[in-house]
């Protein structure tokens, strides 16, 4: 085969391998898109359905079965419960199995709705819990099914949401008060007196005052760190002085900084780093949350850049490769250029 024409098929092959290259660069572009599209909204969803399952598990249910408690567990709930159109007394809420032994043989062992329902079993039964009416209704003792009860009591899910969201605004206003913060001290000061939980408490307390105060921060307290590494470069909050102990052993004045941790800015790192090798940012503390949850790409409008397509072009207009920043070979040079390669 002539030199020619295995140059020819050489740059054929060159072209074919190019067209390729595009097309599934142009794929992987569509996929990125995509990705771009859809990934906001699913972390929405995400982050809303976590604090949904969050609020159901620990404030609606929890208030719910109070409530529910509230109604079943003594006489007045039961006059509420009457209110309802719900007799706990009803054939349909009796646990058969709480029954004395003789007391299930009289009614009969086949357990049946008719054998329960019918006047003799009831009469007897409403005698056996003659005694145990007391105030207080301990619902085992009655005989009564609690889930059977409960299910039938007509009490919305959504009252659970309602009233946690009272109960947080009714501790806000209180908290505002001087009565409020002298109660709130007081609480505050029995809970670091029980030995394991003086061990939590304070310091969580804190964590959720330096996020949720309405105290503002110092700008100078968002700093770049050189944090895990030198040459890289995180964003920290300055959270405090440091320790007495490695400013002695050091001799230098190393300050606290927590570092936070991207998607979710709750969970960090605390460091030591001498205040001479933090760069001061320009930004508030929220704006710097920002940047930390979003992964870097929220970033304010005084801080930004460029975005990286503005930066290949301009290392393209200066004659630099974009991946190496390095500059391109020129023909002629002892790396000669493929034509269709420009």
């Amino acid at each position: 085969m002539a030199p020619d024409e295995s140059k020819k098929l050489t740059r054929a092959a060159k072209r074919q391998l190019k067209r390729e290259k595009k097309a599934s660069k142009k794929k992987r572009n569509f996929f990125v898109r995509g990705l771009v599209v859809l990934l906001p909204a699913v972390l929405t969803i995400f982050v809303f359905a976590t604090v949904v399952q969050f609020v159901n598990t620990y404030l609606t249910k929890p208030i719910n079965a109070t409530i529910l408690t509230v109604l079943d567990g003594n006489s007045l709930g039961w006059q509420a419960l009457g209110l309802m159109d719900v007799d706990p007394r009803a054939q349909q809420f009796v646990d058969f199995d709480q029954l004395p032994i003789d007391l299930q043989a009289r009614i009969g062992q086949g357990r049946e709705l008719g054998e329960l329902g019918s006047q003799a079993a009831q009469a007897a039964i409403e005698n056996f819990r003659t005694d145990r009416y007391t105030w207080i209704r301990n619902l085992e003792k009655l005989a009564i099914d609690r889930e059977k009860l409960r299910s039938a009591t007509p009490v919305p899910e959504w009252i659970g949401i309602l009233l946690a969201a009272v109960i947080v605004l009714f501790l806000g206003y209180l908290a505002s008060g001087f009565l409020g913060r002298g109660l709130i001290a007081s609480f505050d000061k029995a809970l670091t007196r029980i030995p394991i939980v003086r061990s939590v408490y304070p310091y969580t307390k804190k964590l959720v005052d330096f996020f949720l105060s309405d105290n503002e921060l110092e700008f100078d307290t968002v700093v770049a760190a050189p944090y895990p590494s030198e040459g890289v470069w995180a964003i920290g909050f300055v959270t405090g002085g440091g320790l007495k102990s490695i400013h002695a052993e050091l001799g230098g004045n190393f300050l606290s900084v927590f570092i936070p941790t991207s998607p979710m800015p709750m969970t960090g790192f605390t460091v030591f780093i001498e205040a001479e090798r933090l760069i001061p940012l320009d930004i508030s503390v929220d704006e710097a949350l920002r940047v930390t949850v979003s992964a870097g790409v929220l970033v304010p409008e005084s801080e930004q850049v460029s975005t990286l397509d503005e930066t290949h072009e301009r290392w393209q207009a200066l004659g630099m490769d974009s991946a190496t920043g390095k500059p391109k070979a020129r023909k002629g040079s002892s790396d000669p250029k493929d034509p269709e390669d420009s």
